[in-house]
């Protein structure tokens, strides 16, 4: 049971992070886009494919689990 509540911590700690990550990208794109001065809604293509990929963001979802599950 010890070894399932680990894995359930450190599932949940990774989705938590994730949706920290996501919400910090899309906060940056849109301060980004209204410094270009567009307003309303913007469609970034490409944008889960470059999360997927930065280092930084697979070291921090590394992370959230390994010490959520300790």
């Amino acid at each position: 049971m010890i070894f399932l509540k680990s894995i359930l911590g450190g599932i949940g700690a990774v989705v938590l992070t994730w949706i920290i990550i996501v919400c910090v990208f899309a906060w940056r794109t849109n301060v980004a886009a209204s410094q270009e001065g567009m307003t309303g809604l913007v469609a970034v293509a490409g944008g889960w494919s470059h999360l997927l990929r930065m280092p930084l963001v697979a070291v921090q979802l590394t992370a959230a689990f390994g010490v959520a599950s300790t």
